[in-house]
């Protein structure tokens, strides 16, 4: 719900404030993660002392194979089900060869759920006891990533031009485009009412208007719907202008800060500014 209504309900500083925090906690529980599995490591080859090499070796490229085995048969079966299913003409345009698919199956690589999975293992039963093959799951599990990220990972990209796979459009991409689009137009269907307002500046309607009028052309010539009149070029030249003046900024407020004319907090409040409309420049 919250996921939904957050951008009705919430403010453009506790969104921006949400996804900075969210995205440092992904990185650390992964982190975390990684390095409790390295550090039970030693602990799991100690537990299977016992038993031949080969046999958590084999037990864990049986299931490797496994894992990848049943990739390919839910990629290679299910969206044929699909297929059958729903008819639409918006589903027919997702539709992808067997090599992207191929491509798509090498690309499930095992992590961060799969570590959580294995070490939420209890290490006792409810009588008491230890939980029996405890260390061999974990083993496994490790083997499995192990196999998946290192492996898979890394022969990913000679897969892919085996294949001969190009990018055959980018939907999201599309998607983004037309937003923006959509958006710049509403900017400017705002402005025509706000015009009307008494409390309005005409000098700061017109600035205002040739910012999105400039938007509206460049996406618009992005998406095809216009002749590109060397707009892309000059919005380019743009950032890079912008990119030099904010790197010039950024040193003087350093410079500021280093001889003691303003504090470390004033520095972090400005340039969160100069970040923010850095961020903006692509757009």
């Amino acid at each position: 719900y919250l996921g939904w209504r957050a951008p009705e309900i919430s403010s453009p500083e506790s969104r921006m404030q949400g996804f900075a925090l969210w995205s440092i906690l992904t990185f650390l529980l992964n982190a975390a993660l990684f390095i409790l599995i390295g550090l039970q490591l030693p602990v799991i080859v100690d537990g299977l002392a016992g038993r031949p090499w080969l046999e958590p070796v084999g037990y864990a490229a049986m299931v490797a194979a496994a894992v990848i085995a049943t990739r390919f048969l839910w990629v290679f079966t299910v969206p044929y089900v699909i297929r059958a299913i729903d008819r639409r003409p918006q589903q027919r345009l997702r539709r992808v060869g067997v090599r992207p698919r191929v491509v798509v199956v090498w690309s499930g690589m095992r992590g961060a759920v799969s570590l959580a999975a294995a070490l939420a293992l209890p290490l006792d039963t409810d009588a008491g006891a230890p939980l029996p093959d405890r260390e061999l799951v974990l083993f496994i599990t490790f083997a499995v990533i192990l196999v998946t990220v290192v492996g898979q990972g890394l022969t990913l990209p000679m897969l892919i031009r085996w294949l001969g796979v190009g990018e055959e459009g980018d939907d999201e991409g599309a998607e983004e485009l037309r937003a923006r689009l959509t958006t710049a137009k509403a900017a400017i269907d705002s402005l025509d009412q706000l015009e009307t307002e008494d409390w309005t500046r005409d000098d700061t309607i017109e600035r205002v208007r040739a910012l999105y009028e400039f938007r509206k052309r460049r996406f618009a010539a992005q998406a095809g719907k216009i002749e590109d009149d060397g707009i892309e070029d000059r919005s380019l030249t743009y950032q890079r202008m912008m990119h030099i003046i904010f790197g010039a900024q950024r040193q003087a407020l350093v410079g500021l800060r280093n001889r003691g004319e303003i504090s470390s907090e004033v520095m972090r409040r400005i340039e969160r500014e100069l970040d923010l409309e850095e961020s903006r420049l692509e757009v």
